[in-house]
């Protein structure tokens, strides 16, 4: 089963995209970001949801049932591993405040900025929709203009459920260079 990535960890994606207040210092180009996630607790699905699967898993052959749960367990393992994606930041990006997303915020999320200076940024982020319900604090230090980490802790519950997953992602960010190469800039997307 494949369970959809709320938005919240969307925001991972784009570096430094909770700079908002104040004008990061950083350099504008092709930037490099890895990402490790930790995850404790169920999916998160609602009750009903989890009694179809279990209902389904119960009516299925040893052997597909081990099937099954061999790729849970590798999808698992596979989303622990260190991700990489490449960015462009222009210093138009740089020069107004960073976009949340990439320019499909629906409004379901609220945020709220803890902390802004030119090296450091802390903020709150709350999501609601018919399906989930999250919240997370996402903190980031630019130690100087060419590298960035940060921490983002979030919980995921599913919108009428009571389990909770919580998350923990790291977040480590490398300027590769001044020009962006085949990767488009986050303000044209």
């Amino acid at each position: 089963m494949k369970t959809q990535v709320p938005k919240l960890f969307a925001l991972l994606l784009l570096p430094l995209a909770v700079f908002a207040a104040t004008k990061p210092n950083m350099r504008p180009g092709l930037w490099e970001s890895t990402t490790t996630v930790q995850r404790q607790g169920a999916p998160p699905i609602s009750a009903e949801q989890k009694a179809m699967m279990d209902q389904r898993m119960a009516s299925l052959s040893p052997e597909m049932r081990a099937k099954i749960e061999a790729a849970q367990k590798k999808s698992l393992a596979s989303s622990a591993q260190p991700h990489v994606h490449k960015s462009c930041v222009t210093q138009e990006d740089l020069d107004k405040p960073l976009a949340w997303s990439d320019g499909k915020d629906d409004g379901k999320c609220t945020k709220t900025v803890l902390k802004s200076t030119s090296t450091e940024q802390e903020v709150r982020v709350e999501c609601a929709s018919d399906k989930y319900k999250s919240s997370g604090t996402i903190h980031i230090v630019l130690s100087n203009p060419e590298t960035y980490s940060g921490t983002m802790v979030s919980n995921i519950t599913p919108a009428g459920g009571s389990t909770t997953m919580t998350s923990t992602t790291q977040i480590t960010g490398k300027w590769l260079g001044a020009a962006c190469g085949d990767v488009k800039p986050n303000s044209h997307k």
